[in-house]
């Protein structure tokens, strides 16, 4: 797994890095694929997909903040990561997939002035990837981390997976941590209502 940070400007505009889109792309064909694997004879069909057609949006923080089953639930409602220590590994995300539900993620956007995560580490269900260190990233303003990984490796959790995404917190606060990526769904009633 390789990444690249980069500030706000270079992700979208004139002078976009074309990095950022071919990404985008390549996890979005994984998800595709994973998708019809997962749902034989299902085809992509946007935001209001028709019969035997998956909807595709952006990730809802809804479904990733976290499990309300766990002693110690993670992440939060609006995507603020608060730390209450210093030095320490904190849950950015910790959460199960929906059922109908697939999450395919390629980075993650740092919306704040202030960068307090210094390396980031991901698991889907028994998938450990290697540990990523952020923190030259404090150069920059307004971020994001752009995950580029290797074809079929991509960071895909299918139906009834757990997610946990965490961060090594350099002093306390809060961070807000958006994740970029691919919300697909075969329940469209789902992401009509207000959960």
């Amino acid at each position: 797994m390789s990444y690249f940070a980069a500030s706000l400007d270079q992700i979208r505009g004139p002078n976009a890095w074309p990095e950022f889109q071919s990404v985008l792309a390549s996890v979005e064909a994984a998800a595709f694929a994973r998708a019809r694997a997962v749902w034989p004879g299902w085809q992509p069909g946007g935001i209001f997909p028709g019969p035997r057609r998956f909807g595709v949006g952006p990730l809802r923080k809804n479904d990733m903040a976290g499990d309300t089953t766990d002693s110690t639930p993670s992440g939060s409602y609006n995507f603020n990561v608060p730390s209450a220590a210093a030095n320490a590994w904190r849950d950015l995300f910790r959460y199960t997939v929906r059922d109908d539900t697939i999450h395919a993620i390629a980075g993650f956007a740092f919306t704040d002035d202030v960068l307090r995560t210094a390396q980031m580490r991901f698991e889907v269900e028994s998938r450990l990837y290697p540990i990523q260190d952020i923190q030259f990233a404090q150069n920059l303003t307004k971020y994001n981390l752009v995950l580029k990984l290797d074809q079929g490796s991509e960071l895909i959790a299918e139906p009834k997976q757990r997610v946990l995404i965490r961060g090594y917190q350099l002093n306390t606060g809060v961070q807000r941590v958006v994740p970029i990526g691919l919300h697909l769904y075969r329940n469209l009633n789902a992401v009509l209502t207000e959960t």
